[in-house]
Protein backbone atom coordinates (compact mmCIF):
# COMPACT_ATOMS: atom_id res chain seq x y z
CA UNK A 1 0.00 0.00 0.00
CA UNK A 2 1.24 3.35 -0.86
CA UNK A 3 2.34 5.55 2.46
CA UNK A 4 -0.78 6.98 4.22
CA UNK A 5 -0.53 11.01 3.57
CA UNK A 6 -1.16 12.89 6.92
CA UNK A 7 -0.45 16.50 8.30
CA UNK A 8 1.65 17.19 11.66
CA UNK A 9 2.32 19.50 14.14
CA UNK A 10 5.19 20.03 16.28
CA UNK A 11 5.02 19.08 19.82
CA UNK A 12 6.55 22.37 21.95
CA UNK A 13 7.37 23.24 25.46
CA UNK A 14 4.54 25.46 27.43
CA UNK A 15 3.47 26.29 30.82
CA UNK A 16 0.26 24.00 31.70
CA UNK A 17 -2.25 23.99 34.41
CA UNK A 18 -4.30 20.73 35.44
CA UNK A 19 -7.62 21.27 35.30
CA UNK A 20 -11.20 20.16 36.80
CA UNK A 21 -14.16 20.05 34.03
CA UNK A 22 -16.77 21.08 36.54
CA UNK A 23 -20.79 21.87 35.17
CA UNK A 24 -22.26 25.27 34.85
CA UNK A 25 -25.18 27.30 33.94
CA UNK A 26 -26.02 29.82 32.14
CA UNK A 27 -27.68 32.73 33.95
CA UNK A 28 -29.74 36.41 33.18
CA UNK A 29 -28.04 39.19 35.34
CA UNK A 30 -31.42 40.29 35.80
CA UNK A 31 -34.76 38.04 36.43
CA UNK A 32 -37.58 39.77 37.73
CA UNK A 33 -41.24 39.14 38.73
CA UNK A 34 -43.05 42.49 38.22
CA UNK A 35 -45.70 43.65 40.43
CA UNK A 36 -47.95 46.75 40.27
CA UNK A 37 -47.41 49.57 42.90
CA UNK A 38 -50.79 50.40 42.87
CA UNK A 39 -54.80 49.21 42.54
CA UNK A 40 -57.19 48.38 39.77
CA UNK A 41 -57.79 46.66 36.76
CA UNK A 42 -55.31 45.50 33.99
CA UNK A 43 -55.96 47.12 31.05
CA UNK A 44 -53.25 46.01 28.51
CA UNK A 45 -50.73 43.20 29.04
CA UNK A 46 -47.55 42.58 26.38
CA UNK A 47 -47.54 39.52 24.75
CA UNK A 48 -44.63 36.26 26.03
CA UNK A 49 -41.44 36.15 24.09
CA UNK A 50 -41.54 40.50 23.15
CA UNK A 51 -38.52 41.77 23.67
CA UNK A 52 -38.67 45.28 25.27
CA UNK A 53 -35.94 47.71 26.11
CA UNK A 54 -35.55 49.77 29.21
CA UNK A 55 -38.24 52.35 30.34
CA UNK A 56 -40.89 50.91 27.85
CA UNK A 57 -44.23 50.28 29.26
CA UNK A 58 -45.03 46.42 29.52
CA UNK A 59 -48.29 46.63 31.23
CA UNK A 60 -51.28 49.15 31.97
CA UNK A 61 -53.67 49.53 34.66
CA UNK A 62 -56.65 51.17 34.25
CA UNK A 63 -55.89 54.72 35.49
CA UNK A 64 -59.76 56.36 36.23
CA UNK A 65 -59.23 55.99 39.86
CA UNK A 66 -55.98 57.55 40.27
CA UNK A 67 -56.82 60.29 38.04
CA UNK A 68 -59.87 61.04 40.36
CA UNK A 69 -57.25 60.92 43.55
CA UNK A 70 -55.11 63.63 41.62
CA UNK A 71 -57.62 65.68 41.23
CA UNK A 72 -59.28 65.31 44.37
CA UNK A 73 -55.83 66.42 46.00
CA UNK A 74 -55.48 69.03 43.87
CA UNK A 75 -58.58 71.16 45.21
CA UNK A 76 -57.67 70.41 48.47
CA UNK A 77 -54.47 71.82 47.97
CA UNK A 78 -56.06 74.81 46.16
CA UNK A 79 -58.57 75.55 48.96
CA UNK A 80 -55.79 75.59 51.59
CA UNK A 81 -54.22 78.01 49.63
CA UNK A 82 -57.36 80.09 49.28
CA UNK A 83 -57.64 80.08 52.90
CA UNK A 84 -54.01 81.11 53.27
CA UNK A 85 -54.46 84.07 51.39
CA UNK A 86 -57.08 84.81 54.00
CA UNK A 87 -55.26 84.28 57.15
CA UNK A 88 -52.19 86.36 55.69
CA UNK A 89 -54.83 89.66 55.70
CA UNK A 90 -55.51 88.62 59.04
CA UNK A 91 -52.22 88.96 60.36
CA UNK A 92 -51.46 92.03 58.69
CA UNK A 93 -55.13 93.66 59.93
CA UNK A 94 -54.06 92.62 63.52
CA UNK A 95 -50.36 93.59 63.85
CA UNK A 96 -51.92 97.28 62.64
CA UNK A 97 -54.17 96.95 65.15
CA UNK A 98 -51.86 95.94 67.55
CA UNK A 99 -49.65 99.15 66.94
CA UNK A 100 -52.23 100.93 68.06
CA UNK A 101 -52.95 99.16 71.26
CA UNK A 102 -56.47 98.38 69.47
CA UNK A 103 -56.00 94.64 70.07
CA UNK A 104 -53.95 92.30 72.53
CA UNK A 105 -50.48 90.50 71.57
CA UNK A 106 -52.30 87.30 72.54
CA UNK A 107 -54.94 88.03 69.74
CA UNK A 108 -52.44 88.76 67.09
CA UNK A 109 -49.84 85.45 68.71
CA UNK A 110 -53.31 83.60 67.83
CA UNK A 111 -53.42 84.30 64.40
CA UNK A 112 -49.78 83.78 63.82
CA UNK A 113 -50.35 80.63 64.96
CA UNK A 114 -52.96 79.77 62.22
CA UNK A 115 -51.54 81.35 59.80
CA UNK A 116 -48.23 78.87 60.57
CA UNK A 117 -50.63 75.68 61.15
CA UNK A 118 -52.44 76.42 57.55
CA UNK A 119 -48.80 76.58 55.94
CA UNK A 120 -47.86 73.07 57.47
CA UNK A 121 -51.30 71.87 55.77
CA UNK A 122 -50.51 72.98 52.43
CA UNK A 123 -47.21 71.41 52.87
CA UNK A 124 -49.23 67.76 53.14
CA UNK A 125 -51.56 69.10 50.67
CA UNK A 126 -48.01 69.33 48.56
CA UNK A 127 -46.99 65.91 49.14
CA UNK A 128 -50.41 64.19 48.49
CA UNK A 129 -50.76 65.70 45.38
CA UNK A 130 -46.99 63.99 44.43
CA UNK A 131 -47.79 61.12 45.80
CA UNK A 132 -51.14 60.94 43.70
CA UNK A 133 -49.28 62.21 40.52
CA UNK A 134 -46.48 59.53 41.13
CA UNK A 135 -49.03 56.61 41.70
CA UNK A 136 -50.72 57.54 38.57
CA UNK A 137 -47.61 57.70 36.88
CA UNK A 138 -47.31 54.12 38.21
CA UNK A 139 -50.69 52.59 36.11
CA UNK A 140 -47.82 52.16 33.25
CA UNK A 141 -46.09 49.11 34.49
CA UNK A 142 -42.39 49.95 32.68
CA UNK A 143 -39.28 47.53 31.73
CA UNK A 144 -36.79 48.13 34.57
CA UNK A 145 -33.86 46.75 32.37
CA UNK A 146 -33.84 45.33 28.75
CA UNK A 147 -34.94 41.66 27.89
CA UNK A 148 -37.69 39.53 26.73
CA UNK A 149 -41.35 38.40 28.27
CA UNK A 150 -41.20 35.38 29.84
CA UNK A 151 -44.38 34.62 31.24
CA UNK A 152 -47.34 36.51 32.54
CA UNK A 153 -48.63 36.31 35.75
CA UNK A 154 -52.05 38.60 35.13
CA UNK A 155 -54.27 38.18 33.24
CA UNK A 156 -56.36 41.52 30.92
CA UNK A 157 -59.30 42.19 32.88
CA UNK A 158 -58.10 41.29 36.27
CA UNK A 159 -58.34 43.38 39.37
CA UNK A 160 -55.01 43.39 40.78
CA UNK A 161 -53.86 44.93 44.65
CA UNK A 162 -50.52 46.57 44.96
CA UNK A 163 -47.67 43.79 45.32
CA UNK A 164 -49.79 41.41 42.91
CA UNK A 165 -47.68 39.78 40.15
CA UNK A 166 -47.78 40.97 36.76
CA UNK A 167 -45.24 40.01 34.53
CA UNK A 168 -41.87 38.02 34.18
CA UNK A 169 -38.89 39.85 32.25
CA UNK A 170 -36.00 38.30 31.75
CA UNK A 171 -32.30 40.50 30.62
CA UNK A 172 -31.48 38.63 27.67
CA UNK A 173 -28.83 40.72 26.89
CA UNK A 174 -25.99 40.54 29.78
CA UNK A 175 -25.15 37.20 31.54
CA UNK A 176 -23.42 35.11 33.30
CA UNK A 177 -22.19 31.74 34.03
CA UNK A 178 -22.56 30.74 37.53
CA UNK A 179 -20.96 27.01 39.03
CA UNK A 180 -20.07 25.56 42.76
CA UNK A 181 -16.32 25.00 42.19
CA UNK A 182 -14.47 23.01 45.28
CA UNK A 183 -12.95 24.90 47.64
CA UNK A 184 -9.38 23.40 47.08
CA UNK A 185 -9.46 25.50 43.87
CA UNK A 186 -9.87 28.90 45.21
CA UNK A 187 -5.62 29.48 45.45
CA UNK A 188 -5.79 29.05 41.32
CA UNK A 189 -8.40 31.10 41.21
CA UNK A 190 -8.09 35.05 40.65
CA UNK A 191 -10.86 37.72 39.42
CA UNK A 192 -10.40 38.71 35.75
CA UNK A 193 -8.48 35.10 34.97
CA UNK A 194 -9.26 33.33 31.77
CA UNK A 195 -11.19 29.82 31.55
CA UNK A 196 -12.46 28.15 29.46
CA UNK A 197 -15.73 26.89 28.48
CA UNK A 198 -17.70 24.24 26.31
CA UNK A 199 -20.70 24.29 25.06
CA UNK A 200 -22.73 22.64 22.56
CA UNK A 201 -19.62 21.59 21.14
CA UNK A 202 -18.16 24.89 21.02
CA UNK A 203 -15.31 25.86 23.09
CA UNK A 204 -14.53 29.40 24.35
CA UNK A 205 -13.00 31.81 27.20
CA UNK A 206 -14.68 33.89 29.47
CA UNK A 207 -12.97 35.57 32.62
CA UNK A 208 -13.67 35.16 36.35
CA UNK A 209 -15.92 37.87 37.27
CA UNK A 210 -16.55 36.96 40.80
CA UNK A 211 -15.67 34.50 43.45
CA UNK A 212 -17.96 33.99 46.56
CA UNK A 213 -15.00 33.21 49.39
CA UNK A 214 -17.63 31.47 51.23
CA UNK A 215 -17.67 27.96 51.24
CA UNK A 216 -20.96 25.52 52.05
CA UNK A 217 -20.57 23.38 55.05
CA UNK A 218 -21.97 20.77 53.73
CA UNK A 219 -20.89 20.42 50.14
CA UNK A 220 -17.45 22.29 50.65
CA UNK A 221 -18.60 24.17 47.46
CA UNK A 222 -17.76 28.47 46.54
CA UNK A 223 -19.58 29.87 44.07
CA UNK A 224 -18.03 31.30 40.88
CA UNK A 225 -19.28 33.67 38.09
CA UNK A 226 -17.99 34.05 34.98
CA UNK A 227 -18.50 37.13 32.55
CA UNK A 228 -20.00 35.97 29.01
CA UNK A 229 -19.91 37.83 25.57
CA UNK A 230 -20.93 35.26 23.53
CA UNK A 231 -24.35 35.45 22.26
CA UNK A 232 -24.74 32.12 21.35
CA UNK A 233 -24.88 31.07 25.24
CA UNK A 234 -29.03 31.26 26.25
CA UNK A 235 -29.92 31.58 29.42
CA UNK A 236 -30.77 27.65 31.13
CA UNK A 237 -27.98 26.46 29.09
CA UNK A 238 -25.60 23.82 30.57
CA UNK A 239 -22.16 24.32 29.89
CA UNK A 240 -18.39 22.64 31.68
CA UNK A 241 -16.07 24.74 32.51
CA UNK A 242 -12.25 23.85 32.98
CA UNK A 243 -10.65 25.33 36.15
CA UNK A 244 -7.19 24.78 36.89
CA UNK A 245 -6.20 22.56 40.04
CA UNK A 246 -2.58 22.82 40.19
CA UNK A 247 -0.32 25.77 39.72
CA UNK A 248 1.12 26.45 35.92
CA UNK A 249 4.15 24.22 35.19
CA UNK A 250 6.40 24.04 32.11
CA UNK A 251 5.14 20.80 30.23
CA UNK A 252 5.53 19.15 26.70
CA UNK A 253 1.84 20.27 24.97
CA UNK A 254 0.33 19.61 21.30
CA UNK A 255 -2.75 21.19 20.12
CA UNK A 256 -6.20 18.63 21.17
CA UNK A 257 -7.13 18.40 17.72
CA UNK A 258 -4.26 15.63 17.50
CA UNK A 259 -6.71 13.42 20.11
CA UNK A 260 -8.05 10.41 18.16
CA UNK A 261 -11.13 8.70 19.51
CA UNK A 262 -11.26 5.08 19.27
CA UNK A 263 -13.52 3.13 21.34
CA UNK A 264 -13.32 4.25 24.82
CA UNK A 265 -9.39 5.22 24.56
CA UNK A 266 -7.74 8.43 23.49
CA UNK A 267 -4.63 8.14 21.25
CA UNK A 268 -2.02 9.76 19.35
CA UNK A 269 0.09 9.32 16.53
CA UNK A 270 3.69 10.11 16.31
CA UNK A 271 5.94 9.70 13.79
CA UNK A 272 9.81 8.43 14.06
CA UNK A 273 12.83 9.67 12.13
CA UNK A 274 11.78 6.31 9.75
CA UNK A 275 8.40 8.01 8.86
CA UNK A 276 6.16 5.19 10.27
CA UNK A 277 3.84 5.61 13.13
CA UNK A 278 3.85 4.92 16.80
CA UNK A 279 0.56 4.96 18.61
CA UNK A 280 0.33 5.97 21.75
CA UNK A 281 -2.32 5.97 24.39
CA UNK A 282 -2.93 9.51 25.64
CA UNK A 283 -4.39 10.79 28.83
CA UNK A 284 -4.99 14.36 29.61
CA UNK A 285 -3.14 15.65 32.43
CA UNK A 286 -3.51 19.81 31.46
CA UNK A 287 -6.01 21.41 29.55
CA UNK A 288 -4.78 25.13 27.98
CA UNK A 289 -7.21 26.49 25.79
CA UNK A 290 -6.80 24.45 22.60
CA UNK A 291 -3.21 22.50 23.93
CA UNK A 292 -3.00 19.78 26.15
CA UNK A 293 -0.92 17.65 27.67
CA UNK A 294 -0.48 13.57 27.85
CA UNK A 295 0.35 11.46 30.43
CA UNK A 296 3.56 10.02 28.18
CA UNK A 297 7.01 11.71 27.60
CA UNK A 298 6.92 13.21 24.80
CA UNK A 299 9.25 15.28 23.86
CA UNK A 300 9.96 19.11 22.09
CA UNK A 301 10.17 18.88 18.60
CA UNK A 302 7.91 15.71 18.17
CA UNK A 303 6.27 15.31 15.02
CA UNK A 304 2.31 14.27 16.35
CA UNK A 305 0.14 13.64 13.69
CA UNK A 306 -3.12 16.06 13.30
CA UNK A 307 -4.83 15.73 10.22
CA UNK A 308 -5.53 11.93 8.09
CA UNK A 309 -5.09 9.48 11.68
CA UNK A 310 -8.30 8.16 11.62
CA UNK A 311 -6.97 5.76 9.61
CA UNK A 312 -3.58 4.69 10.81
CA UNK A 313 -2.02 1.64 12.15
CA UNK A 314 1.21 1.45 13.93
CA UNK A 315 4.63 1.15 12.46
CA UNK A 316 2.56 2.31 9.10
CA UNK A 317 4.64 4.29 6.68
CA UNK A 318 3.11 7.73 6.25
CA UNK A 319 4.06 10.59 3.99
CA UNK A 320 3.89 13.98 5.52
CA UNK A 321 1.93 16.93 3.98
CA UNK A 322 2.96 20.02 3.84
CA UNK A 323 0.36 22.41 6.22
Amino acid sequence: MPPAQVSVVLAEERMMAPTMQISGSVISLYDANLSTQVSGELEWIAEVGTVFQKGETIAKIVPTLLTINLQSAKAQLQKLQADLEFREQEVKRFKTLATTDNTSKARLQEEHSKRNMLLQDIQAANAEVEKAKYFLSQADIKAPFSGHIVSRLATKGEFLSVGDKVIRLVDTFNREVTLNAPIDLLPYLKKGMLVEVISAGKTESFPVKAIVPVGDKVSRMVEVRLGVSSRDLVTGMPVTVNLPKAIPLMGIAIPRDALIIKGTELIIYRIDDSMKSERIKAQITAIDGLWVTIGHKLESGDKIVIRGGERLMPDQTVSILEN
